[in-house]
């Protein structure tokens, strides 16, 4: 039987240095919410809602956190393994409810959404 991912819908990969990156890439399920918002929901768009769930939801986890967004990946980073689980908890909230997407979205940092 195959081992459940408890990071879903993230990836996490562990670092030879002992830290550890949280990966996100599956954006076609949220997409309609963001462009209802004009904004676009590649890596960018989900670093400004990470960014925000963060603040609304778990402050601090935010010194344990930093982030290295692409285009087409968004990637969470930080040495404490339990961190980025709590953020691919807070991403697969905001995947599975269109109304805290839209208000983590709401109050993302512009500047983190491009």
């Amino acid at each position: 039987m195959a081992k459940k991912n408890e990071f879903a819908p993230c990836q996490l990969l562990e670092h030879e240095d002992g830290t550890f990156s949280l990966l996100f890439t599956d954006f076609d399920t949220t997409a309609d919410t963001f462009e209802e918002l004009d904004q676009e929901g590649g890596g960018y768009g989900w670093h400004g809602v990470v960014d925000a769930l963060v603040r609304m939801r778990a402050p601090k986890l935010k010194k344990k956190l930093s982030y290295d967004p692409e285009a087409s990946m968004f990637v969470a980073l930080s040495k404490d393994k339990d961190a980025l689980r709590q953020v691919a908890e807070l991403i697969a909230s905001a995947v599975a409810d269109p109304e805290l997407l839209k208000e983590a979205i709401t109050k993302a940092d512009p500047d983190l959404m491009d």
